[in-house]
């Protein structure tokens, strides 16, 4: 009976975990390469662009995708299309909203069948996520680096809350300024927000 109990009780936790959906960073590569950057640019500049979007290798370990279709996604651009995987994670894109900012180039990568809707992130998910991103110790802490940043949701789950953010800002603090400008990419789970690696 005390056995029969304990694998109800394990099954009962078993079942209720939420499964994660698979996601994973995608950088785009203008082809032919050259797209002009717009270093002084403070609103996104997007323009039309060829080329392919390179899947990176999780940090997790996670398998990449090797084949098959994807969905490419930017909700900062308002990107959300079907691509075909080629090989070894790269994935051509005949027609891409590039934003010409330095360091806007990241994209999230999720399963073809995902079903996305863009959103804005909630208040409570922007205080979480500005919070996770304080722990990143290229902005060193520092508060001043999350001034003017940009978010952009992505809801997967129909609940009409953001399960996956892309933001826009500094993404490197020293010396009293911020250094660099690019994109950080967060994945939710339940109220709290990690970065995808």
């Amino acid at each position: 009976m005390r056995s029969a109990l304990l694998l109800l009780t394990v099954s009962a936790v078993t079942s209720a975990a939420p499964v994660e959906p698979s996601a994973w960073i995608g950088v785009f590569r203008p082809n032919p390469p050259g797209l002009a950057p717009c270093s002084d640019c403070d609103k996104p500049t997007i323009v039309g662009a060829t080329g392919e979007v390179i899947v990176l290798s999780p940090g997790s370990g996670a398998a990449l995708p090797d084949s098959g279709d994807v969905t490419v996604v930017q909700p900062l651009t308002g990107m959300n299309l079907v691509a075909h995987v080629t090989h070894h994670g790269r994935v051509p894109v005949e027609l891409f909203a590039a934003d010409r900012r330095d360091g806007a180039d990241a994209v999230l990568v999720l399963p073809a069948a995902a079903n996305v809707a863009f959103v804005v992130p909630n208040p409570r998910d922007v205080l979480a996520i500005r919070a996770a991103l304080m722990k990143d110790e290229v902005l060193s802490g520092v508060r001043r680096a999350l001034i003017g940043l940009e978010l952009g949701g992505v809801d997967v789950d129909g609940d009409h809350r953001a399960d996956y953010v892309v933001t826009y800002g500094c993404n490197a603090w020293a010396d009293g300024q911020c250094q660099s400008k690019g994109e950080f990419l967060l994945a939710r789970h339940g109220d709290v927000w990690r970065e995808l690696q």
